[in-house]
Parts: structure tokens; C-alpha cells; sequence
């Protein structure tokens, strides 16, 4: 009996499709499972890796050699510049609420010294000396 119908002329070319993809994904998994096929693709990959990271090094070079930004120095400006803009709006929310600003960490500030050297034990004491009154630059009449 013929399996395929006579009102349809396409049902011998979808079967026939059909087993050529079973074949062809039967074949393609047989020879993907083998060691070297795998071996093969570790190298290509490899290679590829290694040729990727060696243009890119070389193009930072060829930029710094320009005087122009990497592409990893943009992107620490941009993380920079979000941070200031974090920064910024938290400000913002605070005098719009009325309220001191949270604290957060400062942006890029600088680390203090270390206080190594200890005031004398006399001066220490003493109160501080009081500061001379300054003109304010306004004449009495």
C-alpha cells in the first residue's frame, strides 16, 4: 500500500526531507562524539581566544601610543560617572525631603595620613589661644 496520499503531491518531498535530516543529525552526532572532532574544536577555540586577546592588546597599545581612551578606560569612566550620578541623586531626594543627605561612601576621596607625631603634653592642656578680633572693614559714624 502506498503511504503517501494522492491529494497532496508535496507528502513524497516532506518524507524524503524528512529522512535526509534524520541522516544528516545521525551522522553530525556520530562525528561530534569523536575525540578529535572535540579535540579539533579545543583548538580552533584556543585560537581563536588567543587571537582575540592579542588584537586587543595590540589595539590598546596602538591608542595609548595616540594619546586616545581604551575601551577599558571608558568604561571606568562610565562606572565613575554612574557613581557620581548615584551620588548626585541621593543629594537631590535629600533637600528635596528636607533631611541631611544618607551617608554613603565618598566618591573617590582621597585616604587621610596617618597622625604619627603627638602634640606635647604642655600644649596639650593649655586651651588654644584666642583668635585676634578682624576689622570688618565698615567705618563707625
Amino acid at each position: 500500500m502506498n503511504k503517501f496520499s494522492p491529494l497532496d503531491p508535496m507528502a513524497m518531498w516532506r518524507e524524503l526531507t524528512a529522512q535526509w535530516e534524520k541522516s544528516t543529525n545521525e551522522f553530525a552526532n556520530e562525528t561530534m562524539a569523536s575525540d578529535p572532532f572535540r579535540q579539533g574544536m579545543h583548538g580552533g577555540m584556543n585560537a581563536s581566544l588567543t587571537g582575540q586577546k592579542a588584537l586587543g592588546d595590540l589595539m590598546a597599545r596602538y591608542l595609548t601610543m595616540l594619546n586616545l581612551p581604551t575601551r577599558a578606560d571608558i568604561q571606568a569612566l562610565g562606572e565613575q560617572l554612574q557613581s557620581i550620578d548615584d551620588h548626585l541623586a541621593n543629594i537631590s531626594r535629600a533637600m528635596e525631603s528636607g533631611r541631611a543627605p544618607a551617608a554613603s561612601a565618598p566618591i573617590h576621596a582621597a585616604p587621610q595620613p596617618r597622625r604619627t607625631k603627638k602634640p606635647p603634653q604642655a600644649e596639650a592642656a593649655a586651651p588654644p589661644p584666642a583668635a585676634p578680633k578682624r576689622a570688618t572693614g565698615k567705618r563707625a559714624r
